[in-house]
């Protein structure tokens, strides 16, 4: 019974990290961008968020196998 516990507490927080950094991207590089008209910055800053989502991904799929 502890284990499980355990196991469930150690998933919640994951998955409370998980939801923190995905909260951070749309912080720091979606909302800023809002006022920039400058086509290569936003391709930039777009770039940068795939990048962030896909380290997001692999962190997710490493807690559901």
């Amino acid at each position: 019974m502890s284990l499980v516990t355990t196991l469930i507490a150690v998933g919640c927080s994951q998955f409370d990290k998980l939801k923190a950094a995905i909260l951070d991207i749309r912080q720091e590089n979606i909302t800023p961008q809002r006022g920039q008209e400058d086509g290569h910055d936003n391709a930039t800053a777009i770039c940068i968020v795939q990048a962030t989502l896909n380290v997001c991904i692999r962190h997710h799929q490493g807690l559901m196998e």
